[in-house]
């Protein structure tokens, strides 16, 4: 017997002795760090040439992003054209793209630069900046069709991503859910982005408690854990004298401790030299380009340690290992089964269904979804939008929007400047589907350099696929307007006051286009003017205007404020006659056209014309106006008014950085001619240069430009100059 258990062991010890030895588990740690998470990207591409195994990855904010993503089964080089793709301007801009728009969107465009939601009747503002609508579709187009509701553990690598509870204070690690959704809560930077509810909390960014998480990964079962910190040492009293990085400095305080501990935890550290760069350097490409030239440098630098690492335990990875499942197969169209809608609460479902252009038997993929959810997006009435798929069965998918609505009421805060109005400030009410579902109020309010007050009613579909809106209107106008005789010497300034009340229709042909027609009364009161031969019969005219107007707009601008291309034609006709039991009977036309193109990425081109005419009894209140630095350069505010004109006009606009762009101009005026009771004013052709710089900001546009041209209707080829300043929103 004794043999015989003997022979058994020895047996069993020989069998052992041919195993091979298990290798240690290794886990990947993915630190925060906003634009700087570009330098992870190399070292994922040093992994993969090394071909070595990743059994775990744990990931923060930009490092829970790209995590996420390398887990799925997306390449280091994969990885690598993804991010340089990205349109980071674009992305950062919850508004969709202008030609997704509503017309009465577009209108409003560039006016303004703070919005407040009614809550409870009170003002309030957003909970970010950044409502990270584009982001969250970018990634559940990254990871379609993989099912919203996944343990992360079944991903071709398992995947833990770290958040933080705002309402508790604690860290939360998300192993289950919807992956799309966990990379959009890691990434919630407070007040930078609205946080993300989850399961009755609200989740924002990992980093601020845990932004180097070894510990998760060696939770997970990680034996050697390889991590990458993009994290900063905390600045030197000389280092702090800005707000920003005070503010910076402060956010870094809470998680320095946890990261010291979690680093020593770690068997490779990787640290990429990111002295001189941040987190919020994804608008400048020099910057940029540095990051991913310094993750190149530590990757290298790991390079030794990574090869010892794999040769110490004979490391290498599977055929099958790194390869995208086959849910995330992005090339394949799927059939769309059907939609459900969650989270609403004044809008119908069936109404948010309909908007939706995907209809159940549809062939779908991430980008047709995307596309569609950003369409309904644009309709304005939603906070955002989050889609999610199911297996419904074999080829065929459940999309399911959960939204959530914004109130309905919401104010609109604009300020400018200009060195002729000066100081403008802006408010605009908003109010939908009040009283009435498709009922629209929009009132705004001008103060300060001049006073305007506009209020409109319109009545619309819900979803805005009916072309016909009705709509009541009241304005009220105090302009101070500036007259020059012909020597362009200023005269007086006049106060251009009136109020006006219309009743209309719209016709909307396409988002972009829209044609109106209405029936409008105008009262007036320009007051005492000054004692000149010139003015005297005008002085204090009181006026009852009566009028049927037509109007006509084109907008497919891509931007507001510096076009690459598109078109914006405006057209308006008006006539006022004693049929209407009018004051002053008078005919007036004027249309404009803008025409933009980009050629070589950075160089623009825009060709303005205009033309207008007016009858001989218009009021001069009426008179066409083109002073302005965006129709006209070399002439002064309101000095290019008339009767009649045409202006020709061409532009030319580089893109010196992201944000800086410079311009120069010229432009002619021709058939001019301004008549006034005791003269009319007919010179030669007037004409003006221009250059400037423009720069764009969160806060509107800084322009600054200065021309030359005409000196006045007497002395056309005599040159002045006139610099404009432009500040803020639009006006």
């Amino acid at each position: 017997m004794k043999k015989t258990k003997l022979l058994i062991f020895a047996l069993i010890f020989l069998i052992r002795a041919g195993w091979p030895e298990e290798r240690p588990k290794i886990g990947l740690v993915l630190s925060g760090g906003g634009a700087k998470g570009l330098a992870h990207i190399p070292v994922l591409k040093q992994l993969d040439e090394l071909s070595i195994p990743i059994d775990y990855i744990a990931g923060t904010s930009a490092g829970g992003i790209i995590g996420a993503l390398y887990a799925l089964g997306y390449s280091g080089a994969e990885l690598e054209r993804i991010a340089a793709a990205i349109n980071w301007e674009d992305i950062f801009v919850d508004r969709p793209p202008r030609s997704m728009l509503p017309f009465f969107e577009r209108e409003a465009d560039g006016r303004y630069q703070l919005e407040f939601f009614f809550k409870r009747g009170v003002p309030s503002a957003p909970r970010g900046l950044v409502y990270g609508q584009k982001f969250s579709l970018f990634f559940s187009q990254l990871t379609f069709p993989l099912a919203g509701e996944i343990d992360f553990n079944l991903l071709p690598v398992p995947f833990r991503c770290v958040t933080v509870d705002l309402i508790t204070g604690k860290e939360v690690v998300l192993g289950k859910g919807s992956l799309a959704k966990a990379m959009r809560a890691t990434m919630a930077v407070p007040t930078i982005f609205t946080p993300v509810e989850w399961e009755g909390r609200l989740l924002v960014d990992g980093g601020l408690l845990n932004n180097l998480p070894v510990d998760v990964v060696k939770n997970m079962g990680a034996d050697i854990v390889i991590a990458v910190d993009l994290g900063s040492p905390l600045s030197g009293r000389d280092e702090l004298g800005s707000a920003d990085k005070i503010l910076s400095q402060a956010l870094r305080i809470a998680e320095i401790e946890q990261k010291k501990k979690n680093a020593e935890l770690a068997d490779i550290l990787i640290v990429p030299d990111m002295k001189g760069l941040s987190s919020g350097d994804f608008f400048f490409p020099d910057k940029l380009a540095k990051i991913k030239e310094k993750g190149k440098e530590a990757a290298s630098k790991s390079l030794p340690a990574l090869a010892a690492l794999k040769k110490e335990y004979g490391l290498e990875r599977s055929q099958e290992a790194g390869k995208k499942s086959s849910q995330s197969d992005q090339s394949k169209k799927f059939i769309l089964d059907r939609i459900t809608v969650s989270g609403n609460d004044k809008l119908p479902a069936s109404v948010i269904s309909s908007a939706f252009s995907l209809k159940r038997g549809d062939p779908v993929d991430g980008p047709a979804i995307s596309r569609q959810v950003l369409k309904l997006y644009a309709l304005g009435y939603f906070e955002n939008i989050e889609s999610s798929v199911f297996t419904a069965d074999k080829d065929r998918i459940e999309l399911r929007l959960q939204v959530k609505e914004f109130p309905r009421a919401k104010l609109r805060i604009g300020i400018a400047y200009n060195n002729f109005r000066k100081l403008v400030t802006t408010s605009g009410l908003c109010l939908n589907n009040l009283p009435l579902p498709g009922m629209r109020l929009e009132s705004e309010l001008d103060l300060v350099g001049l006073t305007r007050f506009r209020s409109k009613i319109v009545y619309q579909s819900l979803t805005m696929n009916f072309p016909l809106c009705p709509y009541l209107e009241l304005n009220y106008r105090s302009i101070p307007t500036r007259l020059y005789d012909g020597e362009g010497s200023l005269i007086t300034t006049y106060d251009n006051k009136s109020w006006t009340t219309g009743v209309g229709v719209s016709l909307l042909l396409k988002k972009g286009i829209i044609l109106e027609t209405a029936y409008e009364i105008e009262n007036t009161d320009m007051g005492p003017l000054r004692a000149l031969p010139l003015l005297e019969s005008l002085s204090g005219r009181r006026d009852h205007l009566q009028r049927l107007k037509l109007s006509a707009t084109i907008d497919t601008l891509d931007a507001v404020w510096t076009p690459k291309k598109g078109l914006l034609f405006k057209m308006n006709y008006e006539k006022s006659n004693d049929f209407l039991g009018t004051d002053i009977p008078y005919d007036l036309f004027e249309a404009s056209a803008d025409v933009y193109g980009t050629f070589l990425k950075d160089h623009t081109l825009r060709f303005y014309g205009y033309i207008g005419t007016s009858s001989a009894g218009t009021p001069f209140y009426k008179y066409l106006n083109q002073g302005h630095p965006d129709r006209f350069v070399g002439m002064d505010y309101d000095q290019l008014i008339g009767n009649q004109m045409k202006i020709i006009r061409a532009e030319y606009r580089y893109r010196l950085t992201g944000l800086i762009h410079l311009k120069a101009a010229a432009n002619v005026a021709l058939d001019f001619e301004q008549r006034w009771p005791l003269t009319t004013f007919d010179p030669d052709p007037l004409w003006g240069l221009g250059a400037g710089i423009h720069i764009s900001t969160p806060a509107g546009s800084v322009e600054l430009v200065y021309s030359v041209g005409s000196k006045s209707f007497f002395q056309p080829k005599s040159a002045q100059g006139v610099a404009y300043l432009v500040l803020g929103a639009k006006f």
